[in-house]
Order: C-alpha cells, then sequence, then structure tokens
C-alpha cells in the first residue's frame, strides 16, 4: 500500500493531526506529508490545513473492508457470492468485470473501488465519486440461457437500490427511467448494465451500481444537475460498510431470482417508485430529442410515452430522460 493510501488512513477519522505527527507515523518528512496532502485534490478530497492546529479530511472516511462486509451481508446472498474484490484505486469497476467474463470466477464477482479514475455512467458519462465517499461496485452475472427481456434487469436493479435503502429507513427515494435514483427530485446514484450474449444462447452482464454517500461540499460545483448523497438524508450517518452490504444482499438476491416468472413483480415494484409518470419530460436519442409527457413502463420495461397525443414506445440504449421544470 503506497504512502498516500496510509496517509488518508490516518486522517480518515476526519480530525485535525499535525503534519509533524503524521510525518512521524509514515517516516517522511513533513514537507513530503505536504505534497501527498495537495495530491489529495486528484481524488476529490477537500483537506483543511490550519496553523497550529494541523490538517483535516472534510468529513471522516469509512474505508470499505472486505471482513466487515462479508459479516454484515446476509447468508442467503452470501452462499449467492462467489469472491469480493476490493480495490484502493481502478479505472473502471465494471471494466474490470468486463474483462474478466471468461473467466470461470466471473459469476458471482463482486468488486469495488474507493476510487475510479474512469468511472462511467449512460452515454459515456463520467460518473463522478471522491475517494472514499461513494459507493462504487460491480457485479458479474451469468445467464444460461439468457432470460427475456434481459433490458428489465436494469429496472431490477434499481429495485434492489430501493430495498436496500428503506433498509435504512430511507425512504421518498424514486427510479427515473431506466436507471437512475432520486430522492426528492435530487440524483442519488444510479446503475449501469452490460451485456456481453451469444444470440439465443448463454449471457455474461455485469452490473454497476453508484451511490453517492458522503461527498465533500465541493463536489456540488463538478455535478450538472440536483444531488443529493445519504449523508444528506440520514442522521447519524450508517456504516459504509453494511450500506454497501446490505446493497449487495440486495442485488445479487434479485439477480438470482430473475427469470420470466419473477419480472412482472420487479416491473409493478418499479411502477412503484416511477417518479416522472404524468411529467413532461424530453427523451434524449442518439440522433435526436423528443417532448412529451411520461406514461411508464410497459410489460417489457419499456418508456411509454405520450407526444402529441399518440403513444409512442422507447426501448433501453443510448437514451436518456431528463425532466422538464
Amino acid at each position: 500500500m503506497n504512502s498516500r493510501i496510509n496517509l488518508l488512513r490516518l486522517m480518515s477519522d476526519g480530525k485535525f493531526h499535525s503534519g509533524e505527527e503524521l510525518g512521524r507515523m509514515l517516516s517522511i518528512s513533513r514537507t513530503a506529508v505536504w505534497k501527498m496532502i495537495r495530491s489529495f485534490q486528484r481524488y476529490g478530497l477537500d483537506v483543511y490545513s490550519i496553523k497550529g492546529k494541523g490538517h483535516r479530511l472534510s468529513r471522516p472516511i469509512e474505508f470499505l473492508e472486505k471482513d466487515h462486509l462479508l459479516s454484515c451481508i446476509d447468508p442467503e446472498a452470501s452462499g449467492l457470492i462467489h469472491s469480493i474484490t476490493i480495490h484502493t484505486e481502478i479505472d473502471s469497476t465494471n471494466q474490470y468485470l468486463l474483462e474478466k467474463s471468461d473467466s470461470p470466477e466471473f459469476h458471482g464477482h463482486i468488486t469495488l473501488a474507493e476510487f475510479q479514475s474512469s468511472g462511467r455512467g449512460r452515454r459515456g458519462n463520467t460518473w463522478i465519486s471522491p475517494f472514499g465517499t461513494g459507493i462504487c461496485l460491480s457485479v458479474g452475472w451469468h445467464y444460461d440461457p439468457a432470460p427475456d427481456p434481459l433490458t428489465v434487469i436494469s429496472l431490477a436493479a434499481g429495485v434492489a437500490v430501493i430495498r436496500a435503502l428503506k433498509e435504512f429507513n430511507i425512504n421518498d427515494a424514486g427510479l427515473k427511467w431506466p436507471n437512475d435514483v432520486f430522492w426528492r427530485g435530487r440524483k442519488l446514484g444510479g446503475t449501469l448494465l452490460e451485456i456481453r450474449c451469444e444470440s439465443a444462447g448463454p449471457c455474461n452482464i455485469v452490473l454497476g451500481v453508484g451511490i453517492n454517500f458522503s461527498f465533500p461540499k465541493s463536489e456540488m460545483e463538478m455535478i450538472d444537475q440536483p444531488w443529493i448523497d445519504i449523508a444528506g438524508i440520514k442522521q447519524p450517518l450508517p456504516s459504509r460498510n453494511a450500506f454497501t452490504a446490505t446493497l449487495i444482499s440486495e442485488i445479487v438476491r434479485i439477480l438470482a431470482g430473475f427469470n420470466e416468472k419473477t419480472t412482472p413483480g420487479i416491473l409493478e415494484e418499479w411502477r412503484q417508485y416511477d417518479c416522472v409518470k404524468g411529467q413532461q419530460v424530453t427523451l434524449l436519442l442518439p440522433e435526436q430529442s423528443v417532448t412529451g409527457m411520461s406514461l411508464g413502463i410497459d410489460d417489457n420495461g419499456s418508456l411509454l410515452m405520450s407526444i402529441n397525443g399518440k403513444v409512442r414506445r422507447f426501448g433501453s440504449g443510448e437514451i436518456s430522460l431528463r425532466v422538464q421544470h
């Protein structure tokens, strides 16, 4: 583990620490400590430095710990998990698993990251999540044969997130088709489904989930839409490990049980959380955008819109939905 991460662990309590104290504990100079603290900007972290008091992070960080996660994942879900990998830093948790999609260790593999240098959302957008302040995880899953309709898995992931939030008495969360999680009109998280399938044969999916947990204030300037984190909803703040474990439990349970018989129930539950139905929205397609009223989803998980008095259906893919205020 490099010195920068060791320094972050020493400062993770959110309290002031003198440069001299930190240098002594890491066997480096105060100047080296200061240089590393300045480098924390790369991780999107805010550090307060006050002469005579030292340095502290704007918010404490609870590092993800494998043993802690395993102790909190419920027994039913634990039996569905092949392995858990936690990265201090990685380009993308989804990409990491996509590259392992042909491996026998792919199915049931959970990978998490404290920081993603190239985290991605839909349509190639960057997923912003400073070091240790969000939940960035991906799940690899194998189906044989592929369930139909496969695109409903993306909606099922949103349902799993809502279930996890409710376990911590975080209510009033909603889902915006096809993959966004909102809380009272502000974005709390999202999912990203990437599929590797053979025609009418086996299928590997990577499901990525990102949740804003406890962001530094400076990140408000980086995100181009209203957003919220768990810290802004729930105080005292739940354990990041406990919440992540609950999220993993809900995701793997819904993936393991996903089939043609469970799809109607998942879609009906998703409809209960639909936070844009009945609103005027603009749908961004690869080559154009259309505006109309959201009518919810059909039995295949496609979006229904009323446009100029006609009902039109839109499937998943490179589509984004933005509510018109």
